[in-house]
């Protein structure tokens, strides 16, 4: 890692798009084959984690156990109806100002990254025309599931950057909280409540370069 170099790391859903709806209904599509109940209450759990912490608080909020051969199941059928669904993904369901975004973080020399607790997201970022500026995607199963803030350690050292030097935008409060304990910048998008050392209502908001002249003191 070199003390010059800066990075911007991304979350993917709720930052740079939504596919929260597409989850949801992979998960609902789910329940109803192998037969559990799911709820508007319960989906909420299954956000920005992994498919089996997803399974599992799904489970416990239904109040129904299976074994790990059904589990396994589950979550493969629960993949594979997500990936027909994000098949339809076009470039312009990425939010308003994404591509911006990312642009002028490479125009200002800021490596760039995504670390998303998804394993889909390079799918997702090629439909949405995004994949060619991004220089690296961290891979969530060599990381603990988030809110741990080690996937977006795993993106730092990647891009060679220190942790210090590392601006990370996220739209959980959990998340922003660790990153933070972390020695990390935390840009929030969305509620201003979310505890970060900056506030945007969205990514189109955004201004990299104040940011990063920030982070430089």
């Amino acid at each position: 890692m070199t003390d010059g170099v800066f990075a911007a790391i991304f979350d993917l859903d709720g930052v740079l798009t939504s596919t929260s709806a597409r989850h949801e209904e992979s998960w609902r599509d789910a329940a109803e084959r192998f037969g559990f109940q799911v709820t508007p209450e319960s989906l909420k759990g299954t956000r920005s984690v992994p498919r089996a912490t997803s399974l599992a608080a799904l489970l416990d909020h239904a109040g129904v156990r299976l074994d790990e051969a059904t589990r396994n199941a589950v979550m493969a059928f629960k993949n594979a109806r997500y990936k027909e669904l994000i098949a339809g993904l076009k470039p312009g369901d990425a939010f308003t100002g994404a591509r911006d975004a990312l642009v002028r973080c490479r125009e200002l020399g800021l490596r760039v990254g995504v670390a998303s607790a998804s394993m889909n997201s390079r799918e997702v970022l090629e439909r949405l025309a995004l994949f060619d500026l991004v220089e690296h995607i961290a891979d969530p199963r060599e990381a603990a599931p988030k809110p741990s803030a080690e996937i977006y350690g795993i993106s730092c050292a990647a891009l060679g950057a220190f942790p210090e030097h590392a601006i990370c935008i996220e739209d959980g409060a959990s998340m922003i909280a660790n990153l933070r304990t972390e020695g990390m910048y935390t840009v929030g998008v969305g509620d201003s409540g979310l505890g970060a050392h900056e506030h945007v209502p969205t990514i189109a908001t955004w201004d990299a370069a104040a940011t990063l002249a920030r982070l430089r003191g």
